[in-house]
């Protein structure tokens, strides 16, 4: 069970708006971690929705669409700058803490460790949410509609009623569901402990902005065009394994080969031994066995 802990903000000091833009919508994208998972299991990503949609309750922002990906995430608000900023860090904050609490990583988010964009065209507004969905396909998870931890369910639906959930309950038992004494709007909804997209996404503002579905789904086929166009000039990538599909190949190899649950187990001669076979057996890049097994980068270098 994740524990509870306080809540604060930490407001960036030494960041200004970009290009003077003091209210608008901005695209806030985190580093991606190199030998670390920002998402290890479904109930992370849960924690992480759950803090985006609270999260729109603390702070006077408009959330427009969003993506959490297993190494960062993409975050498409609207709202003041200085809103906007504390929002995002109040956030990162809680998966912080949630990495030390859950599995004792420390000092791994930074706060300064983001990208912002200002979005300042409805055409880059397009863009930037096609972009955002995008990111599964890109990472060989599911088609971008389908992807469970994004906005995508959201979008261009006649009827939000498919997403049928459970009310939110009394106060005591919400604060242990959702990890926060925040307030939660009586008629949210949740699954599984999991707020819904259709209650705190502004999915009106984003829909707007196009002239229908097929042109979202256009944006979309767009790029999927630029990669079979690749592919037919021999640029294609070597398909490789996600961080998702092969974490659950070191599990099997820990338990089938070293005789242990997880990685974290392995003493340092096994540890080696494993990213090797990860790397030949399965095509791990270097900042990907990085990422899963937490091993230093110039280690790697002289091993592999």
């Amino acid at each position: 069970m994740i524990a509870n802990f306080p809540e604060k903000t930490m407001i960036r000091k030494d960041y200004t708006p970009p290009f003077g833009a003091a209210t608008g919508i901005f695209q806030f994208t985190s580093k991606h971690l190199e030998r670390h998972l920002l998402f290890h299991q479904d109930a992370d990503y849960v924690f992480g929705v759950n803090s985006l949609a609270i999260g729109t309750v603390k702070f006077p922002v408009h959330l427009l669409c969003y993506v959490l990906m297993d190494s960062h995430l993409h975050l498409l608000l609207e709202g003041s700058f200085p809103d906007c900023c504390a929002y995002y860090d109040w956030v990162m904050l809680r998966l912080a803490r949630i990495l030390r609490e859950q599995y004792g990583l420390r000092d791994i988010l930074h706060l300064g460790d983001v990208d912002i964009s200002v979005v300042g065209d409805p055409q880059m507004l397009r863009n930037e949410v096609a972009y955002q969905l995008r990111n599964p396909y890109k990472a060989r998870v599911c088609s971008p509609l389908s992807y469970r931890w994004s906005a995508a369910d959201v979008l261009f639906r006649e009827d939000l009623d498919y997403v049928r959930g459970e009310p939110i309950p009394g106060p005591a038992e919400a604060r242990v569901l959702f990890h926060t004494r925040q307030h939660i709007p009586s008629d949210w909804e949740h699954r599984s402990g999991c707020l819904l997209n259709k209650c705190f996404v502004d999915y009106r503002r984003v829909q707007a902005q196009f002239e229908g579905s097929l042109q979202l789904f256009d944006l979309l086929r767009k790029y999927d065009l630029e990669s079979i166009v690749a592919l037919s000039h021999g640029l294609a990538e070597q398909l490789r394994f996600t961080d998702s599909e092969l974490m659950e190949r070191v599990h099997i190899l820990c338990r089938e080969e070293f005789h242990v649950a997880n990685p974290r187990q392995l003493d340092r001669k096994s540890l080696l031994r494993l990213a090797r076979s990860l790397a030949r057996r399965f095509g791990a890049s270097k900042a990907q066995i990085g990422r899963l097994l937490g091993i230093e980068g110039d280690v790697l270098d002289a091993m592999l």
